[in-house]
Formats: structure tokens, C-alpha cells, sequence
């Protein structure tokens, strides 16, 4: 399929919007002849992108869903344990918990909230996510994470953090109203942190993640359900209209870096495609080429069995 991705053009976006409802028919996108004409972005696309951007003022997603594998999968159908990495898994320490374990040491605000979030039992197991499944869905290395979804909720009455460990004050926490939380208060009550907003800027890759730490904030979470579906459906739309506005534009303005928009967004529809993203790399790019590579990979999930959801009360 690598090989004949070289002429999709707004072909791309006509295939995709034509086979939203139904993701799994990428492979067509790659034979469709070009369309006449390429058309502007509208009004709806950097509607639909402002409402996936992430941002250092408003970080603050209650519903992330995180890909796996179908063995794994199989593994939480069974335990219903949806928290299971701890510092170390087969001998990887997470850039997270590396960041942690260096901010634990130094005479900053964050110093107890980093021994915290290592130290305290509650807080010890972790699964990473993304509030967009097509953010992360090539992954960040070479691999993939899996092609099976989990969507995962969190209490309402769960805090939301931001860690960014260059810089001098590293952890910003909110509330579900996008209030901010004094560090005081999160020490004092740890059993609301939900999530941690990791953002790394000063790396050779910058990269985002949320970091769910705490099963006792977690409202429910589900696999296979026709609201994933839904998401995925929504997802291949907006990739459709992103393809269009990507025939019309240069590609050198497509290959930019998405990390300058992770502070406040940006107005037109590439930093708002920017702004939406996990990862700074040139498979996230909005070329026509990364765009169908992301088709592809969101056409390849596999619900891997039967709807679950479960709620905890």
C-alpha cells in the first residue's frame, strides 16, 4: 500500500468524506482519480479543530482514549485492571517518570508533587492517552501502540494537571471548570489528581501525553462501543476536510512544527491542526502523504470482541 500513495491530492479528501460513516476502505483513496479543483477551508474545519486543541491555558479533557493491542486488550477484558504500567515495564523507564524522578530532586515548587506522584501507591500505575485517538495513532517511534481503543472518562470531580519539568514552576493544576488549583491544595487532597498533562518542548522530539494516574478518578471506560466508532467516523471527516485545504496549500507551509502552537493555538487551520496533535514529527505533518498514512491506521482499528463499558460509582 506504501507504494501507491505518491498521487492523492484533494483525491484524498473526496474518498475520505465519501467513506466517513464506514472507516474501512483507506485502500480505495490510493487508485481515485484527482478532483477539478481544489476548495478553501471552511468555517466548520477550524471549528472542529479549536475544539481538539489542547493548550497551555486549557488543558483540561476529561475523556481520553488510549490505543493497545488486541492481546493486551484481551488482558483488561479479563482483570478489569485499567491501570497497569508502574515505573518500569521490561526494563523501560518512561520519559515521565524519568522527568520525576529529576524534578524530586531539585529546590523547585514541584519537588514534593514529583515524589508524590512516584512515591504514593494510589498514584503508581499509569496509562498514557490522548484526548483525539488520530493524534496518536502511528505512535511516536516506530511502531504503533496497537489498533485496538480504549475511551476512558474521568470523574467530574477529578483534577487535571500540567507538567512541564524544564520549566520554574513545573506542575499547573485545574479543575473540571478550568479554575486553577493551588499545589498546596493538591498535596493536601492527592486523591483528586486524575491526569498529568506531560509536555516536553526542549527534547530532540517534542511530544505530549496525558498521564492517567489514579483509578479512583476514573468515572468508566469502554471498548468496541458505537460511540468509539462515532469519534473515528468524526475523525476520518475532519482528515477529509484537512486534505482538502492541504491541496491548496504550499507544502512548505504543511511541514512546520506543531510545538509553537501548544501554547496558545493559532488562527488558521494549520496551527489549529497543531494545536490538536501529541506529537511534533513529520508523520503528524498535514501533508497529503501523513494525512492518508493517518486514514489508514484509524481503518485499521479492530474493537478485538463484544461492547464493554465500565462504570464505577
Amino acid at each position: 500500500m506504501r507504494g501507491r500513495r505518491a498521487n492523492l491530492g484533494l483525491a484524498l479528501a473526496v474518498a475520505l468524506a465519501c467513506h466517513a460513516s464506514t472507516p474501512s476502505r483507506s485502500a480505495e483513496l490510493f487508485n481515485a482519480a484527482p478532483a477539478a479543483a481544489p476548495v478553501a477551508p471552511d468555517r466548520s474545519l477550524e471549528q472542529r479543530l479549536a475544539a481538539l486543541a489542547v493548550t497551555d491555558a486549557d488543558f483540561y479533557r476529561p475523556v481520553l482514549y488510549t490505543w493497545t493491542t488486541p492481546a493486551s486488550l484481551a488482558a483488561l477484558r479479563r482483570s478489569h485492571r485499567l491501570l497497569v504500567a508502574t515505573a518500569a515495564v521490561g526494563g523501560f523507564v518512561s520519559p515521565f517518570v524519568r522527568a520525576l524522578a529529576i524534578t524530586a530532586t531539585h529546590a523547585s515548587s514541584g519537588r514534593d508533587l514529583a515524589r508524590l506522584l512516584l512515591t504514593d501507591p494510589t498514584l503508581a500505575r499509569r496509562r498514557y492517552a490522548w484526548p483525539s485517538p488520530f493524534a496518536t495513532v502511528l505512535g511516536l517511534g516506530a511502531r504503533t501502540y496497537g489498533t485496538t481503543l480504549v475511551r476512558i472518562e474521568l470523574r467530574r470531580d477529578a483534577w487535571i494537571g500540567r507538567y512541564e519539568p524544564t520549566a520554574a514552576d513545573p506542575f499547573t493544576f485545574v479543575d473540571a471548570n478550568g479554575a486553577g488549583v493551588e499545589l498546596a491544595e493538591v498535596l493536601a487532597h492527592s486523591e483528586r489528581i486524575g491526569a498529568i498533562l506531560h509536555v516536553r518542548t526542549e527534547l530532540a522530539i517534542r511530544f505530549r501525553e496525558y498521564v492517567i494516574c489514579n483509578p479512583q478518578m476514573i468515572a468508566s471506560w469502554s471498548v468496541a462501543t458505537p460511540a468509539i466508532r462515532t469519534e473515528l467516523s468524526a475523525e476520518l471527516t475532519t482528515i477529509a476536510a484537512l486534505a482538502q485545504a492541504a491541496a491548496s496549500t504550499r507544502p512548505a507551509e504543511l511541514a512546520t512544527s506543531a510545538a509553537p502552537a501548544w501554547s496558545h493555538g493559532a488562527p488558521d487551520w494549520i496551527g489549529g491542526w497543531h494545536a490538536a496533535m501529541a506529537f511534533d514529527t513529520a508523520r503528524y505533518q498535514p501533508t497529503p502523504r501523513a494525512l492518508a498514512a493517518l486514514a489508514a491506521a484509524l481503518d485499521a482499528y479492530d474493537p478485538a470482541g463484544a461492547p464493554l463499558e465500565v462504570v464505577y460509582p
